[in-house]
């Protein structure tokens, strides 16, 4: 099980590594990289292409587009609807080649169900349930921790490898929506109270930094409800505003931020120690 603990100082330098890289501001770009937006219009197409096969539903309220005027606004159309100015919820700039997306826009969004806690099994295959979100996986599934029947297996909705599961449930407004990315290397069933993104055709693990991040926190912490049991709901994770750099740069940033982790955690053994002097 993974050090699930960040001391103060530690937790505050991620955030910032996590802000700076999300801004575009972690490594140089690339200006021969295929600009974000033609990988989201890749997204669109493949997720179409799994509308028309029943795989997937068309997002509430239509297909969202967003683009840059020449003037340098940002503009929205949903569906059939008349195009609108959206620089209002633009929160920072971006690079010239990263675009903005709703996160419908970024691959296939599906509600978990199913695998109770009597259905958990000490051998058999993997399962995930949202609780493990909180307790087992800090950023990534390496290594499933629970099993179940193959019946139980066949019949629940499903997570391969680099897509993610985000949490819809839990105890407080700031760790609500935790997202994790699948690093398993196979399939794996997940229970409900979790939401996957499938399909994104992207870096899991950019997503999964980007969705733990705190811009992307603060969305979370905003669109949810509840006091001792704190809720979010698929539809509103579906509205979130966030930045898409090109897949490329993508990588690039993990790398940096994979770097930049292994130092934040040195720093907090460190402080972990300091303390218990």
């Amino acid at each position: 099980m993974s050090d699930l603990k960040t001391t103060p100082i530690a937790a505050k330098l991620r955030a910032s590594i996590l802000q700076q890289a999300i801004e575009g501001k972690l490594v140089p770009q690339d200006p021969n990289d295929e600009p974000a937006s033609k990988l989201i219009e890749r997204i669109r197409k493949e997720r179409a292409e799994l509308i028309k096969q029943k795989k997937a539903k068309t997002p509430k309220g239509g297909e969202s587009i967003i683009w840059k005027d020449s003037n340098g606004s940002w503009w929205e159309r949903r569906g059939k609807s008349e195009a609108v100015c959206i620089d209002d919820e633009i929160p920072f700039d971006i690079p010239e080649n990263w675009t903005w997306a709703r996160v419908c826009s970024l691959g296939t969004l599906e509600r978990g169900a199913g695998i109770k806690r009597s259905e958990v099994v000490a051998e058999g295959e993997p399962c995930v349930r949202y609780g493990e979100l909180y307790t087992t996986y800090r950023d990534e599934i390496v290594e499933p921790s629970s099993f179940t029947s193959e019946t139980v297996y066949m019949a629940a909705h499903k997570l391969e490898h680099d897509e993610l599961l985000i949490t819809l449930t839990g105890e407080n407004d700031i760790d609500i929506g935790k997202t994790v990315v699948n690093s398993f290397g196979r399939t794996v069933a997940y229970g409900g109270d979790l939401l996957a993104l499938k399909n994104h055709l992207q870096n899991g693990h950019f997503l999964m930094r980007l969705f733990n991040s705190p811009y992307v926190g603060k969305q979370r912490t905003s669109a949810s409800t509840g006091n001792t049991i704190v809720h979010l709901s698929a539809e509103k994770i579906s509205r979130f505003l966030v930045p898409v750099p090109p897949l490329a740069e993508q990588s690039r940033i993990v790398k940096k931020i994979d770097a930049a982790m292994k130092l934040t955690d040195q720093l907090g053994i460190l402080e972990r120690e300091r303390a218990m002097l």
